[in-house]
């Protein structure tokens, strides 16, 4: 029997994968809006192709805008979406002991049914058919938004995700937490509380709180917070300053406030800067148009990945919507 690990992000990566947009009445139907965020996730994925292949799932009809919007590097497959985020309806890829790779399919159900995802349910099954891998099923419902683990064997997770009697009715928290071990290749897992409700992802960990490398870990909140949100922040980082990893180490956490002042004044606009993703040779960040916030961000992530350049974008469609950049990436290992 094969031991499945699922690399850390930083590892190279053999491509992004990325989910096309298609169904406008999530954004309010066609018109300037729907536009504006089909532009600005060929924007990213633009940008991504400067530094590793990226691969984009829609129906082959899109192809010819998408094509005219994204560029001649990114490369354009076949497979119909409903929505962009690939990092939750796509799978978490995995390698075995002799190099195989893996795509463990985690029954995307769009956060408990939170929308239409009649062709997103689909889409890791898709993916791992056009890698070329083994296609694996999970025995539970979630996302790849709502796992953040550092490559040897360390898992962070947040009850209010997982714990969910609209992803996974009656399983206990040691179930799910021996589940993902199982598939993902983990050692150790470590919960934190998260936030239930309150929007449609129920808390996922990938929205504030990242794994850098092994023992350091980077936490994103508003200043002075004194919402719920605030409050397991606060929760959170207590609970990983005793903590320590699969490997015995204690965590360095390394904060990095939210933009206070973004262009954007959308009412469900989100500014956290741990929604980054790295690619092979780049991080690619949000700018929000917060110049003190932007410019601290692009410090700081600078200093944690001196190796990688620093992208920032302008991408607030993506954050006015519910997630990040990190949100509408999958990255396949090389």
């Amino acid at each position: 029997m094969s031991l499945w690990r699922a690399p850390a992000e930083e590892a190279p990566h053999a491509r992004t994968w990325m989910c096309w947009p298609s169904t406008p009445s999530i954004y309010g139907g066609e018109g300037a809006y729907y536009d504006d965020v089909q532009e600005t996730i060929a924007r990213l994925a633009a940008a991504i192709a400067e530094f590793e292949p990226v691969s984009m799932l829609a129906e082959e009809e899109l192809h010819p805008d998408i094509a005219e919007l994204c560029g001649p590097k990114v490369d354009l497959v076949d497979v119909r979406t409903d929505d962009m985020w690939a990092r939750d309806s796509g799978p978490v890829f995995v390698k075995n002991e002799v190099g195989e790779t893996g795509a463990v399919d985690l029954n995307f159900n769009a956060w408990g049914n939170y929308q239409t995802h009649e062709w997103d349910k689909h889409v890791a099954e898709e993916i791992a058919a056009a890698a070329g891998c083994a296609h694996i099923v999970a025995d539970l419902v979630g996302e790849g938004g709502g796992v953040e683990y550092d490559g040897v064997g360390t898992l962070m997770l947040t009850d209010s995700c997982w714990v969910n009697d609209n992803r996974n009715p009656g399983v206990s928290r040691d179930a799910i937490e021996a589940e993902l071990a199982a598939r993902l290749g983990i050692d150790k897992t470590i919960w934190l509380p998260g936030v239930a409700g309150e929007e449609e992802t129920d808390g996922h960990i990938d929205g504030t709180i990242r794994f850098i490398r092994p023992g350091v870990i980077l936490m994103s909140g508003y200043p002075g917070d004194d919402t719920i949100w605030g409050e397991v922040y606060e929760q959170s980082k207590a609970i990983l300053s005793k903590a320590t990893d699969a490997r015995g180490r204690p965590f360095e956490v390394v904060e990095l406030p939210h933009a206070m002042e973004p262009r954007s004044t959308h009412p469900r606009m989100f500014t956290s800067y741990a929604n980054f993703y790295v690619g092979n040779g780049a991080l690619f960040s949000p700018a929000f148009g917060d110049r003190a916030a932007d410019a601290r961000a692009e410090e700081v992530f600078q200093s944690l990945y001196p190796d990688r350049d620093i992208v920032m974008l302008s991408v607030d469609r993506i954050y006015e919507n519910g997630g990040g950049v990190h949100c509408v990436t999958q990255q396949e290992p090389a």
